[in-house]
């Protein structure tokens, strides 16, 4: 495993709005997403920029400006002016693990951005397939000590948590996994469902209809607790290890914007995630919705980052 292939899995693995000054120029709100189009994220911040542009009568739009791993947008966002119309939508991985896979990086994920809100989380599985036939994480850790040179974990592309919860998890039980990347979830499910490698580890919604056709066994689910979405499957903290982690989606907005501002940002979000029509369209994604104060997605992003760096270190995979 390589850091170059870390670097690369990290980027690919969702009243008044501004103040008069904004509204009286009739400036355009910005989404700016890192990545290219047609990831459930950008679905997101378009029926995001949608609900804003209803809702408050300003355009709203979403600029994709993929390139350098998400390097590109987010840097855009850190040098946009902080009034209030220019926002980062992002998956959390440019603000949690980059600032550890980096070194440097063209921002500070801490210092250059306000947390706005929160937008959705999802959590991951870790699915067995016949070439084990553990039903359980205790099982699994008796068959990896067993079985060491077929310790394999299928993921879609480093550097993300479907990579990390796995090396943790060995970690913590004294076991070695191996990640292979595939390019997405589906080729590994297949070599996972034919008996190539044993384990997959993937968001829990790219699992959910193998485990119910019964190709595959979900272990574990990565959330603090269980996933309503699937509430028959245990969280890792159940079988008795303290090992969690959950991806979210979150809107920043450039560090000095004025707290008015960032208050009525977060107003207006937090009412079109919690309405029915974007919960709907999230929910058929797989995601669920929160919707938090600026403040919550400041200790979330902590809390995250602390989490995951000593990882992120202990694998070899931080920056030099």
């Amino acid at each position: 495993m390589h850091r170059r292939d870390f670097l690369i899995g990290a980027a690919t693995v969702g009243a008044g709005l501004c103040g008069p000054r904004a509204h009286a120029a009739g400036g355009t709100l910005k989404f700016i997403y890192p990545y290219a189009p047609g990831s459930g994220g950008d679905i997101l911040a378009r029926r995001l920029a949608d609900d804003m542009q209803k809702a408050l009568g300003v355009s709203a739009i979403v600029e994709n400006k993929p390139g350098a791993d998400g390097r590109i947008g987010v840097r855009e966002v850190k040098h946009a002016e902080p009034d209030g119309m220019t926002l980062l939508f992002t998956p959390f991985g440019t603000m949690v693990l980059f600032p550890t896979a980096f070194k440097n990086l063209p921002y500070d994920a801490f210092k250059d951005f306000t947390p706005v809100t929160q937008v959705v989380t999802y959590d991951f599985g870790l699915a067995a397939g016949p070439m084990t036939d553990a039903k359980t994480l205790p099982e699994l850790v008796a068959w990896l000590k067993k079985n060491p040179d077929k310790a394999n974990v299928g993921v879609p592309g480093l550097g993300a948590l479907p990579q990390l919860l796995p090396l943790k998890f060995a970690a913590d039980t004294g076991t070695k996994i191996e990640a292979i990347a595939y390019k997405g979830t589906a080729p590994a499910l297949t070599d996972t469902m034919g008996g190539q490698i044993p384990l997959v580890c993937a968001p829990l919604g790219d699992l959910v209809a193998q485990a119910k056709a019964g190709t595959i066994r979900l272990l574990a689910a990565s959330g603090k607790t269980r996933n309503a979405l699937v509430p028959d499957v245990p969280t890792f903290f159940e079988q008795g290890y303290k090992i969690s982690g959950s991806g979210w989606y979150g809107i920043f907005a450039p560090s000095k914007t004025p707290a008015a501002e960032v208050g009525k940002l977060n107003k207006a979000l937090v009412a079109s995630i919690q309405g029915k029509d974007f919960q709907a369209r999230a929910r058929s994604l797989w995601l669920t919705p929160t919707g938090t104060t600026p403040a919550q997605l400041a200790a979330i992003q902590k809390e995250d980052f602390e989490q995951w760096a000593p990882v992120i270190k202990a694998a070899g995979l931080a920056g030099r």
